[in-house]
């Protein structure tokens, strides 16, 4: 929807979901890998309105432009996503996903440079809500010229909670900053994590940049490669700035081939390799997710990640659109257990698969009936392979009469069942299980669901 300068974009998923045991289950997925992977249909609520002015509008798209994009990311914390109607309207986290301007044309023709919070990715499997490959969305600046892309991106964290600690004094850093999310980023000298100790926080730049080049012809394949740098400086505190964690090094490769396999068929094949500190691959983790713990030297040196996707499509004429989704990760921590003992301490390695497949079945203009089955498993240091086979089945109402699985909006009732084996429901290695807390290697999610995007 837009104006003559001004469009409005939004992206929303709403539902209701009920459980056998009378939990609230709503967004708690039954994956092992606790998002999409494996399947969506059990997301939670979740709203991104985007607004895009444009400054100066050029009557073509090779005339100088300037524009500015805000989006919006609305998700409940608990309860109810309207905060009238839920925990005394305690329930709504709005945060920006986008906050940037970008203009173009205006040095060299096709030249585009843009500054601020941007999405920066484009592999997307829709079925897994799974960007891979190049997702560094993030607070920057960067440039783009034909089919080269270069940014410069920062990222921070944590809470002091999170932080890497030194508790036994030695001045190293004990590492304590575990599985996906926590990382390297900030060092609490005295090691206990309270806010009053003023931790030292240190933000990760990351250097990235990607080509796109085509070939084929009107087959329109085309080879994507990637490449990323991410720098960690020392931490230094006190009266003569003492280094108090060492600084710290990452890399990226990685490849995608797109084949475009006519009549509305496709395949995309990448692969990523990770080291240092940019080893986050679990689970589908960013890359500056850094998973595991440091070494004695309290650096990520050592470390590496392995990410593998197999995304493909296929369109039945206008009898149904199938579409397949292959991802595996494989993470070593910087971490080693020392020689005799007792048992390691924290994870020294891990891994995780999924296979999956959707069929989207144009049963009428208006019904489209989904049917979804995936296979998962997941495996952290020395504990046993979790696993989960699931199916789903969804009856889609499709107003638009549109053939397309991108057709909105959708009203969907949906069905899922999961079937875990002994390691997955002992460790509780989903959120659905953890919600539950059952004992029951079968699962059950009954939900209701219209989301839509324009």
């Amino acid at each position: 929807m837009s104006g003559e300068n001004f469009e409005w974009h939004w992206y929303s998923r709403l539902g209701m979901a009920w459980s056998l045991y009378g939990q609230d289950i709503q967004g708690r997925s039954m994956n092992l890998l606790g998002f999409g992977i494996g399947g969506r249909y059990e997301e939670g609520d979740y709203s991104e309105p985007s607004f895009v002015a444009h400054v100066v509008k050029g009557a073509t798209p090779d005339d100088f432009y300037v524009k500015s994009e805000m989006t919006f990311a609305i998700w409940p914390t608990h309860g109810s996503f309207m905060q009238p109607a839920s925990n005394g309207g305690d329930t709504i986290e709005v945060e920006f996903n986008q906050a940037y301007i970008e203009s173009g044309n205006f040095l060299v023709p096709g030249l585009s440079v843009w500054g601020g919070a941007r999405f920066f990715r484009e592999q997307y499997a829709p079925i897994g809500d799974y960007f891979y490959l190049d997702d560094l969305s993030g607070q920057g600046g960067g440039i783009s010229y034909k089919g080269l892309n270069l940014a410069i991106i920062g990222h921070t964290c944590c809470r002091p909670g999170q932080a890497l600690q030194d508790a036994d004094g030695n001045g190293v850093p004990d590492g304590i900053g575990q599985s996906f999310g926590n990382g390297p980023y900030t060092f609490d000298p005295t090691g206990n994590a309270e806010q009053g100790d003023a931790p030292v926080r240190r933000n990760r730049t990351i250097f990235a940049g990607n080509y796109k080049f085509g070939f084929g012809g009107e087959a329109n394949h085309h080879v994507k490669v990637h490449a990323e740098a991410h720098v960690l400086p020392a931490a230094k505190q006190g009266p003569g700035l003492e280094e108090r964690a060492p600084g710290d090094f990452g890399g990226i490769i990685g490849a995608k081939l797109h084949l475009g396999l006519g009549q509305g068929n496709w395949s995309d094949t990448a692969v990523r390799f990770g080291t240092g500190i940019a080893n986050g691959a679990l689970g589908g983790g960013k890359t500056y997710q850094t998973w595991g713990a440091a070494n004695d030297e309290g650096t990520y040196a050592g470390s590496f990640a392995i990410e593998a996707v197999e995304h493909v499509g296929f369109r039945i004429g206008d009898i149904a659109a199938l579409e397949g989704l292959a991802t595996f990760h494989y993470v070593k921590a910087a971490y080693e257990a020392p020689d005799g003992a007792a048992g390691p301490t924290s994870p020294e390695q891990a891994l995780d698969f999924s296979v999956q497949a959707n069929a989207a079945i144009f049963a009428h203009k208006n019904f489209h009936p989904v049917v979804e089955a995936s296979f998962q498993g997941m495996k952290v240091g020395e504990g046993e392979m979790g696993t989960v086979a699931k199916v789903s089945v969804v009856p889609t109402l499709v107003p638009t009469g549109e053939l397309s699985t991108g057709a909105r909006p959708h009203f969907k009732l949906i069905y899922t069942a999961a079937f875990y084996n002994d390691a997955a429901v002992q460790g509780r290695m989903s959120p659905y299980l953890a919600a539950t807390g059952t004992e029951s290697n079968v699962g059950h999610y009954i939900g209701a669901r219209t989301d839509w995007y324009f």
